[in-house]
């Protein structure tokens, strides 16, 4: 009986330990904001893309031009 007491006692223990240092712990590690920060918007085109798709329509009309001259 003696025993089976002790197992008792140890089970309440490890709960109590769980409960005091380990969930106060594991929670503030994964604590979530109530107002999380929204996303940006995702830019579907850099300035980069603007210049090279300018620079290729440019080099495209000068080489469409030059042909047609005689």
């Amino acid at each position: 009986m003696a025993n089976l007491q002790d197992k008792f006692k140890q089970r309440q223990a490890l709960e109590d330990a769980y409960g005091n240092f380990v969930e106060p712990y594991v929670n503030a590690v994964m604590e979530i904001p109530n107002n999380p920060v929204p996303t940006p918007p995702v830019r579907v085109c850099e300035m980069g893309t603007y210049r090279v798709s300018g620079w290729l329509l440019l080099t495209l009309v000068y080489c469409w031009w030059m042909r047609g001259r005689p």
